[in-house]
């Protein structure tokens, strides 16, 4: 087995992996991509019949002009310097039953094009776009002060970025409803969803609402030569600076020696060793297949683990080749949506539960955007609609493992049932488009079926999925896998991190690149999206309780203590103790008292000593990010203790997560001086103090009731 050594290596070459390899390439480090796919760009590619140049899976890409999503990335990694974008408007045309309205990419006549058709919604949908502008930019506000290392304590972000928590905290169906009421006005405003995955009652609304505005706002683009040009110009440039893209290289093992990552190796035999190492597989492969569970903390295997269950849904697409012009017959749309009903959660369910002959679909014309993608005389079309990976259990193969595996004789496509399925669900979809565009059968000259199985084929995607995990409220941003891992040295980038969509996987690479160049040249990484420690757990991690310990009994004010479960109640602590009140902003004064305590008090049978620590600053999202910070903190100061100290007696800190503790001894104001309050054996307060110098003011009340 062969040996090499790189700076990084970048397992996928999806969008997220060749984007953090050419950020990386072009600040000069020596990288290399390994895929085993034989070309790049994850699920951005193409194949060809024929004449014929079909794309996989892009239908418009969001904001490639500046002020874009897409833009800084695809500028930065000169994409732009050698593939055209075309912008499209219309955007996309949606067909409901008895109305066809028009999208335009200017949100301002789409905005008008919406009230022609629900004028007594006027003024409801003006102020839904302007709450959905107000929420993008403070989202670019959020960016921004990242990158100018502008970083507000968590208790100062809701008002900061209120807007954009809010969002972040709604499902769409939630946000929507508070400006337009009219059940048909919400279905064509919700057209996109399919886009991401899930109906509104479940789509998390900021997710909805980033790329919404960003195509709106900053332009729906299509690459010429397709989403494969567009990879390929990654490529490129990842070759120019002196990187390197191996392709039919398929990952098998991350060795992990001393907690860190050394070394990959591919099932051709090859070994290289790195740095660092950036994943853009599935996490669920790259911790537990790749790294191995022995190696990671039970609570991140766990929250890995669960990652794995949530994949976000897949889909079914009919790739047709025709021998007809479309354009020169004056087809005039670039993508138009059948709708069977208004209400996507019924099409919801048709779509989960194989229902193709009345699921919603979208019809993508390709010669619209990039001509040269059929011959002369003919056209690409593509029928796409989300499908379930369980669907008619595993489509026909039981849900047999092994019908995953090519070497098996029960693969998945030498199945029968499998292929009488799949052409069922095909031509369903055919059926359907035949009533927009009449004989179109009869033009068909190549035609391929894809379905979920398809997906995991070429992604190795759990799932088929083709967004990552599924975009929840409650698995979002910062409920979401972190690009940083427990494995120092080992990050991940991709639509599992940072949900779906081709933007935000550049912007997923843009952002670990940061991070890994950060690391290596020895400065403080500045996050593009999401918090510092989101999603972040490990062993130590505050309270192995499901809701991370600090739980609150408002009648015996009991805290919990972080890491330890150690139940402490404030109104009859069993000893003399010491408690200190303080935030994030003011917890020194804790190390403070502390220190003046123990000198006159050195044993925790003595004298107890807690924080207690208000949090009900932090908005509940940032929870995790909080029991995170505070199990870093207790790991760190554990460590420092002499030996023979018990850090579950010495090291109590203790969640306040409502504030009811801090209130119910009459305090306030904690987040600008802290203040310290001392109980006798009995429970009795034998003093209070809000002023400096709080350490000297604790002996002085302990000396007087010792």
């Amino acid at each position: 087995m062969s040996t090499e050594k790189y700076d990084v290596i970048v397992i996928g070459a999806g969008l997220g992996g060749l984007s953090a390899a050419g950020y990386l390439a072009k600040a000069g480090k020596k990288v290399l991509v390994l895929e085993h796919h034989t070309v790049p760009g994850g699920y951005a590619h193409e194949f060809r019949r024929g004449k014929y140049r079909f794309e996989v899976a892009l239908h418009a890409l969001d904001g490639a002009q500046p002020g874009g999503w897409a833009y800084p990335a695809l500028s930065e990694l000169e994409a732009l310097d050698q593939v055209t974008f075309h912008r499209m408007d219309p955007f996309y045309t949606v067909r409901f039953p008895g109305r066809e309205i028009t999208a335009h990419a200017d949100v301002t006549q789409y905005e008008g094009e919406l009230i022609r058709h629900f004028p007594q919604e006027a003024a409801g949908i003006r102020q839904l776009v302007d709450a959905m502008l107000t929420v993008f930019f403070e989202v670019r506000r959020f960016m921004v002060d990242g990158e100018l290392g502008i970083r507000p304590s968590m208790a100062q972000m809701p008002t900061r970025y209120p807007h954009m928590l809010a969002a972040m905290s709604q499902n769409w169906a939630e946000f929507m409803g508070q400006y337009i009421h009219d059940p048909e006005l919400q279905g064509v405003f919700t057209t996109l969803w399919a886009y991401y995955g899930l109906p509104p009652e479940q789509l998390n609304a900021a997710t909805f609402i980033f790329p919404w505005v960003s195509y709106h706002l900053f332009g729906a683009y299509y690459p010429e030569g397709g989403s494969m040009a567009m990879s390929r110009a990654i490529e490129a440039t990842i070759k120019k600076y002196g990187g390197e893209v191996r392709y039919k290289q398929t990952v098998t093992k991350i060795e992990i020696e001393d907690g860190r990552a050394t070394a990959v190796l591919t099932d051709k035999g090859l070994r290289a060793e790195a740095d660092l190492i950036i994943s853009n597989a599935n996490p669920p492969d790259t911790m537990l297949k790749f790294v191995g569970r022995e190696h990671l903390p039970e609570r991140y295997a766990a929250k890995v683990e669960d990652a794995l269950q949530k994949p976000a849904l897949s889909n079914l697409v009919v790739y047709l080749g025709l021998e007809r012009d479309l354009l020169a017959e004056g087809w005039p749309y670039h993508e138009l949506f059948l709708a069977e009903t208004y209400d996507p959660a019924e099409d919801y369910d048709n779509m989960v539960n194989g229902r193709f002959h009345k699921a919603g679909l979208v019809i993508s014309h390709y010669d619209q955007a990039d001509p040269g993608c059929a011959p002369e005389g003919g056209s690409v079309v593509t029928i796409t609609a989300l499908a379930d990976w369980d669907y008619a259990d595993q489509w026909g193969t039981g849900g047999d493992p092994a019908a995953l595996d090519p070497k098996s004789e029960t693969y998945y496509r030498k199945n029968p049932q499998y292929q009488e399925l799949k052409q069922a669900a095909g031509d369903a979809l055919i059926d359907r488009v035949e009533t927009v565009i009449p004989g179109l059968r009869e033009a068909i000259k190549y035609v391929e079926i894809a379905t979920p199985l398809t997906n995991y084929r070429y992604s190795l995607n759990p799932g088929g999925s083709i967004y990552g995990s599924e975009q929840t409220v409650d698995n979002m941003y910062l409920n979401r896998l972190s690009e940083k891992t427990p494995i120092p040295n080992l990050f991940l980038a991709g639509a599992w991190v940072t949900g779906g969509g081709m933007s935000a996987a550049l912007l997923s690479g843009r952002s670990v690149a940061r991070r890994v160049l950060a690391r290596m040249d020895g400065k403080p990484a500045a996050p593009l999206m999401g918090v510092e420690g989101a999603g972040e757990q490990g062993s130590g991690g505050a309270g192995e309780r499901g809701d991370g310990g600090g739980k609150t009994s408002l009648q015996s004010l009991t805290l919990t203590a972080v890491h330890t479960n150690r139940e402490i109640n404030l109104k009859a602590p069993g000893q003399t103790a010491v408690l200190v009140f303080h935030t994030q902003d003011t917890s020194d004064a804790a190390k403070a008292v502390n220190l003046a305590v123990r000198d006159q008090y050195p044993l925790a049978a003595e004298v107890m000593i807690a924080s207690v620590i208000d949090l009900s600053g932090v908005p509940r999202m940032f929870r995790k990010i909080a029991e995170s910070a505070m199990g870093k903190v207790y790991q760190k100061m554990a460590e420092s203790l002499p030996a023979g100290f018990d850090p579950a007696e010495y090291l109590l800190m203790l969640p306040d997560w409502d504030g009811a503790a801090t209130q119910a001894f009459g305090l306030s104001g904690v987040d600008k001086q802290a203040a310290v309050v001392v109980l006798d054996a009995n429970g009795n307060i034998a003093g209070v103090s809000q002023e400096k110098d709080l350490g000297e003011t604790a002996v002085k009340i302990l000396r007087l009731i010792a």
